[in-house]
């Protein structure tokens, strides 16, 4: 009797442990969610310092089909490039048996873990077709590249990528006046299958920027060896040996002079570097490729690092660091834009700031004064290649600008609603010149 009560029990015990999408077969999974709706589905966000162990073990998983879906993962993504702030989803039975586990890597890639019939795990990628349309933007500085282009209806992202291009030659903090002018070629990404849904920004394919009679332009170019790059009009690579500034920072707080009152020792004394003005923990980047000659602290600079550079007759110091970045060590290599520490007031500082020095055998040279050359041009098997797509790149920011000059004429004489539209750049015009 007993064994025929214990039998039922677990006869009802399996049956609603059972998947309910097998006693449910006519409930599909949706196409917004790799999960099938009608399991429990448990979502959330990667937070800084998750792992995928840490994911599943804040649900709650057991370690067996933890470390199964790990595994599974692994086949398919780099666990180790899990970011904060990506989403993911977990789907559980009744029973808490895990049936799916996706992890949503960008907005057109899904990793996707599940569990077959036989209780194993497997996983895959699943990508959202793209489509890539080429469009133009042009703009004219009032106070600011970054009011102008949000201007425009485009993104912070946009302006950083475009400043990067652009950042050994021009200092996007201090150089821009009103009246300065920019073009831009540039792709924007959406889904293949819905073209109004914007997902992200592809490279910028040209751009040009234009001060007083000065004009640079820049030419994405891939040479015959697949590797891409930006390059001035007459070839020459767009990324010079120094970058002009090592952070991105508020204000110059002191300049380079033989002669500086000191504001805490309150004596007048040589400033043979830059102070940069930047809050507490804002990243600060070698200047160019080296390596690390000297890391530490001192009474006077706090925390700092010295960087010899390629050409070995060059080397840069950043003081008054709150701290230093993962890996800088002594004998280290870095990498020209790669962080090397953060903003701090460390040493006789008194506020948070970079001091920043160059030398150039020895001897300091104003930073803010220094002409650095480029690196290699194009090739003479890539040349007729790259002219061909510069007459091509140049023609197309030659009517981005033509475009903007017309909207000008055309808002001044007639502010309606239309030509608003225009000026913003969701206009007719602006697709005209796509």
């Amino acid at each position: 009797m007993c064994f025929a009560r214990l039998s039922l029990s677990l006869l009802f015990l399996c049956m609603a442990c059972r998947p309910q999408w097998e006693a449910r077969e006519n409930l599909a999974p949706t196409t917004a969610d790799p999960i099938q709706h009608n399991l429990t589905t448990t979502s959330g966000s990667v937070r800084s310092g998750d792992t995928l162990d840490k994911i599943l073990q804040s649900l709650k998983l057991d370690n067996g089909s933890a470390q199964q879906i790990i595994a599974a993962f692994a086949n398919v993504y780099d666990v180790r490039k899990i970011q904060p702030g990506r989403s993911f989803a977990l789907a559980t039975d009744s029973c808490q048996t895990v049936h799916e586990f996706a992890y949503h890597a960008s907005p057109e890639l899904t990793i996707v873990v599940k569990r077959d019939s036989s209780a194993a795990y497997s996983a895959e990628k699943k990508e959202i077709p793209l489509h890539i349309e080429v469009v133009s933007l042009s703009g004219i500085i009032e106070t600011s590249l970054y009011d102008a282009v949000l201007r425009l209806g485009e993104t912070p992202e946009l302006i950083i990528a475009f400043s990067d291009i652009f950042q050994w030659d021009i200092d996007f903090f201090t150089d821009p006046r009103q009246g300065d002018t920019f073009q831009l070629i540039y792709e924007k990404i959406s889904s293949a299958n819905d073209r109004n849904t914007f997902l992200r920004y592809g490279r910028i394919l040209a751009g040009s920027y234009t001060q007083k009679d000065t004009t640079y332009s820049a030419f994405y170019f891939e040479n015959s060896d697949a590797k891409g790059g930006y390059y001035d009009a007459l070839g020459r690579t767009f990324q010079k040996t120094f970058l002009k500034s090592p952070l991105n920072y508020t204000r110059i707080s002191s300049h380079f002079t033989g002669a500086r009152r000191h504001p805490i020792l309150k004596i007048v004394r040589p400033h043979y570097a830059v102070d940069f003005a930047a809050p507490t923990g804002t990243p600060v980047s070698a200047a160019g490729d080296g390596v690390v000659i000297a890391k530490g602290y001192d009474k006077g600079l706090g925390n700092f690092i010295k960087i010899q550079h390629t050409n070995k007759r060059y080397v840069t110091r950043y003081g008054h660091l709150n701290g230093f970045a993962p890996g800088i060590e002594k004998g280290k290599p870095v990498q020209q834009k790669q962080v090397i520490g953060y903003v701090g007031k460390t040493g006789l500082a008194t506020g948070p700031h970079l001091d920043y020095a160059f030398y150039d055998n020895g001897r300091p040279i104003n930073p803010l004064k220094i002409k650095a050359s480029s690196g290699e041009p194009i090739g003479e098997k890539d040349r007729d290649r790259f002219e061909q797509l510069k007459i091509g790149r140049m023609a197309q920011l030659h009517r981005a600008a033509l475009a903007m000059e017309y909207i000008n004429i055309f808002t001044t004489r007639s502010a309606t609603d239309d030509t608003l539209e225009i000026a913003a750049g969701r206009g007719p015009l602006t697709a005209f010149y796509k």
